[in-house]
């Protein structure tokens, strides 16, 4: 009686965690497209854990986890209150999406980030078991990127690589989030890491997305500040190579030559303007904002021909004042301090990517793929916590 219960446990146990499997991994494959494979799976993995979490009653995981992560929930839970409280004072500057995106902030992310330490905790998976999948996702938006290229060549000579988005922006955001990944686990596989550094940068270059190019070199300066005391002379040879290789693209295209030097130029395709504006209606409401989503309700025309401010910390600061960028820092340096407890610095080069991304592109309430990755990469920052819990 006792091996048919054991088998029958163990049979459960195998089918729960194929059934999880798969619905994660659809759902991180599925980040970069943002279709409706991403909507589904979203829905999907919170049913799974519900049922999952009230037939087997393991509540005591979630206390657990929740014990490890305490900072990083108070940090949480003061954002959505700020979301809340500015929504509820600024009514007139609300569109219909406004409370949509807080309950989507919540069970997007929030709800996943606990989901993903609940099966975590349960050995249902393993990192690296994600960190394939994470590369698999941005290889299938380099593979469409390639298509593209080889459908239309002079594609890099024009607007720009978009793979299967509709945005090259956003096709520039994940070919920059591959490369930094890329060269962050440069040690391990040093074959096929060589070969996508090289095809993740051309298409982040040709992407023309300038916050990708930034962010993507600060993220490697942090990389080798962290690293210089292990940097060997290989090292040496593969930067001097990857240079050559810039160099070669650079005077190779006219169009990259173009754009790079609207960067050096401070050419910011209005976003200057925009931050001057939005720092002025910043300043009426400094406390606690207008509310998500406030800004094409703004009183001026000019705002209204783009979607956000562009810049992660003016959007925090119009859409839930100070109150709210106090709760975002508070949370940030929670992350960190917990980085640099567990030594961890490999991570430190991925956290500046994001930082400096959103600086420029990207909204810090409502970018789905952002938010998405920024939610596996904070669980693997606890993630060996939540392991060695007793």
């Amino acid at each position: 009686m006792e091996n048919k219960m054991y088998a029958r446990d163990l049979y459960d146990k195998i089918n729960y965690n194929i059934i999880f499997k798969f619905l994660s991994f659809t759902w991180i494959l599925s980040i970069p497209f943002k279709n409706a494979i991403f909507q589904a799976s979203v829905v999907l993995i919170p049913i799974f854990f519900f049922y999952h979490l009230f037939k087997t009653k393991n509540f005591n995981i979630l206390a657990e986890n929740l014990k490890e992560t305490k900072y990083l929930f108070i940090g949480f839970c003061f954002i959505i209150f700020a979301m809340i409280f500015s929504n509820v004072i600024n009514p007139e500057y609300l569109d219909k999406k406004s409370w949509h995106t807080i309950f989507s902030f919540v069970y997007k992310y929030g709800l996943i980030f606990i989901i993903l330490a609940y099966f975590y905790k349960l050995e249902f998976f393993r990192k690296s078991d994600i960190l394939i999948v994470v590369f698999a996702s941005f290889s299938l938006l380099l593979l469409a990127g390639i298509y593209q290229f080889i459908q239309n060549p002079t594609i890099v000579t024009g607007e720009g690589v978009t793979g299967s988005l509709n945005n090259r922006n956003a096709f520039g955001l994940m070919m920059g989030m591959g490369f930094v990944l890329t060269i962050c686990i440069l040690k391990y596989k040093r074959n096929i890491a060589l070969l996508l550094i090289i095809l993740f940068s051309f298409f982040m270059i040709f992407s023309f997305s300038r916050s990708s190019w930034i962010a993507s070199i600060c993220s490697f300066i942090v990389l080798l500040l962290l690293n210089y005391k292990r940097i060997k002379f290989s090292h040496i040879i593969y930067f001097l190579f990857f240079i050559c290789f810039l160099f070669v693209l650079y005077f190779s295209f006219d169009s990259f030559q173009n754009r790079f030097e609207q960067l050096l130029h401070g050419n910011s395709s209005d976003r200057t303007i925009i931050w001057l504006y939005t720092i002025e209606f910043i300043k009426e409401k400094l406390f606690f904002g207008y509310g998500l989503n406030s800004f094409k309700n703004l009183p001026n025309d000019f705002l209204h021909k783009f979607p956000d401010p562009h810049n992660s910390v003016l959007e925090i600061l119009l859409y839930t004042g100070l109150f709210g960028l106090i709760s975002c820092i508070f949370t940030i340096l929670v992350i960190f301090k917990k980085i640099y407890e567990s030594k961890n610095f490999i991570l430190f080069p991925i956290a500046t990517y994001f930082i400096i991304v959103t600086q420029f592109d990207f909204g810090a309430y409502g970018s789905k793929e952002v938010l998405s990755f920024l939610t596996i990469f904070v669980f693997f920052v606890y993630a060996d916590d939540f392991r060695k819990i007793k």
